[in-house]
């Protein structure tokens, strides 16, 4: 899996930039197909909703896939103006719980081709975002990029590599179950009381195994 920012900017981790919250909630709307909601995402909206995560997915995003069996969720929007669906009177509704996309912006991080190191990007065009206090780019990843994050993203690159390979050796009509078993795996099988990361790894297991079983 590629890092899929090449059209933004890259900062390095001295760089600073400067930025202010303008309450205006501009950066959540036309936003259709363009959030991003991970596994952990999920598990944390799920958290904050009190409900399971294939509840808290059917409700609030949609899926979409991005390439040959590779499904993402994204966040639903709401007309006239595509706007998140969590957004309410210009605030937003889930703010302790946004996903990961929310709370690194106007930068993104996506890791090295080694996986050992995060590079960072500047995501936003709006200019008015631009202006208040100064922010070192590392500063910034180290405040909204907490080490589960950390962790999770690294395993899920890896694990998409991998999946990826197993992927390639199906058969096209097949297509229909791989989805099936990638949203299922990635993000629907967790149990509300344990540790998401402890049962990501599992899933991922059992992943690649109903992957390779479709393989043959």
């Amino acid at each position: 899996m590629s890092v899929p920012y090449n059209d933004y900017p890259e900062l390095q981790p001295r760089d600073t930039f400067r930025f202010k919250c303008q309450n205006c909630g501009s950066c959540c709307r036309h936003v259709a197909k363009s959030v991003m909601v991970e596994s952990l995402d999920l598990y944390r909206l799920a958290e904050f909703f009190n409900m399971d995560m294939a509840e808290v997915a059917e409700r609030y995003t949609e899926a979409v896939t991005v390439a040959w069996g590779a499904p993402v969720l994204m966040l639903k929007t709401v007309q006239p103006e595509d706007a998140c669906i969590f957004l309410k009177d210009g605030k937003c509704g889930v703010y302790s719980k946004r996903p990961r996309a929310c709370r690194l912006y106007p930068l993104s991080i996506g890791p090295n081709d080694t996986l050992k190191e995060f590079l960072i990007f500047n995501v936003s065009g709006e200019q008015h975002h631009f202006q208040g206090r100064w922010y070192r780019a590392q500063d910034w990843v180290n405040d909204n990029f907490q080490a589960v994050d950390q962790a999770y993203v690294r395993m899920e690159y890896r694990a998409m590599r991998e999946c990826g390979h197993i992927i390639r050796r199906i058969p096209q009509n097949r297509e229909g179950d791989v989805l099936f078993q990638m949203l299922r795996w990635r993000y629907v099988q967790y149990e509300m009381d344990q540790s998401f990361l402890t049962q990501y790894v599992h899933n991922m297991q059992m992943l690649k195994q109903e992957l390779e079983r479709l393989a043959k």
